[in-house]
């Protein structure tokens, strides 16, 4: 991969504004002091998803260029995806709570977000709990490859594994039937509309049908990313990374006249060389 020291950098790049998107909703929703079992259920999501995000700021160059060019691709994707999803539904929020003040719905503005947005709430849960177990498993897989290199797959490590995959399976599972059932609403609402789309008006209808594309979009990158993560999870990917050796990317880089040197990785002392007659 190239210019693997960017990597991590280029990762909180996007993460940054995943988080500001995250917390600005949260704050938005922390307002509505009378808010739904609903919406109370999706301020534990958005939460969940910002203690995800920010946990993947700590995945080191060296465990990145080990997970492969495609599953930092595909993270960029799932973060950013993550980022869109929580403005926009702030931008809705925002629309459907207009009648109210000082935190407080009025009757109208409950009915809206109590009612006829629930299944849009619903979706947009499911997306954030995809959002936050597709940037754990980064994490949890990073966090492994990190913790074994330079050592030897043990039995414990085995069974660390082990488990690892049995949670990214039991993902990709989840992620599947939401797209299942994302594609049949989808199709249901093309067809002939559901009881939300026929109580607003042609321009929200459209909305719900275009966050239904979206939410079937991010499920998918979602279900590749795991894909990927699962495939590195294999005991022979682990095994691999394990015996990779940083020490040799060794960049040595001389100093005026030849007289002294910096060595940009060492794993141990040097000794016994000698440069322009001075001995290391």
């Amino acid at each position: 991969m190239s210019d693997p020291l960017s990597i991590a950098a280029s990762i909180v790049g996007v993460t940054v504004p995943a988080l500001h998107g995250a917390r600005l909703l949260l704050d938005d929703l922390q307002k509505i002091s009378d808010a739904t079992e609903t919406v109370e259920r999706l301020k534990g999501d958005v939460r969940s998803v910002d203690i995800a995000l920010t946990s993947l700021q700590t995945v080191k160059d060296q465990e990145w260029e080990s997970l492969g060019r495609t599953v930092v691709g595909d993270s960029k994707t799932t973060i950013s995806t993550c980022r869109i999803a929580c403005d926009k539904f702030r931008n809705d929020l925002q629309r459907w709570t207009r009648h109210s003040e000082d935190g407080r719905l009025t009757w109208q503005d409950r009915a809206n977000v109590g009612f006829f947005k629930q299944g849009r709430i619903k979706a947009m849960s499911e997306q954030l709990q995809n959002c936050k177990v597709t940037t754990t498993s980064i994490v949890s897989i990073a966090t492994l490859y990190s913790s074994i290199r330079h050592t030897h797959i043990t039995e414990e490590i085995k069974e660390t594994i082990l488990m690892k995959e049995t949670e990214i399976a039991s993902a990709i599972g989840t992620t599947e039937r939401q797209m299942v059932e994302a594609g049949e609403r989808l199709e249901q609402l093309n067809i002939s509309g559901d009881n939300e789309v026929e109580a607003e008006s042609a321009e929200n209808s459209a909305d719900v049908l275009k966050q239904m594309e979206e939410e079937l979009k991010a499920l998918s990158a979602s279900r590749k990313l795991l894909g990927e993560l699962l495939s590195k999870a294999q005991e022979d990917a682990v095994a691999k990374a394990a015996t990779e050796n940083p020490s040799r990317f060794t960049t040595v880089t001389f100093g005026p006249q030849n007289s002294g040197f910096q060595i940009g990785i060492s794993n141990g002392p040097i000794s016994g060389i000698s440069f322009g007659g001075a001995k290391v």
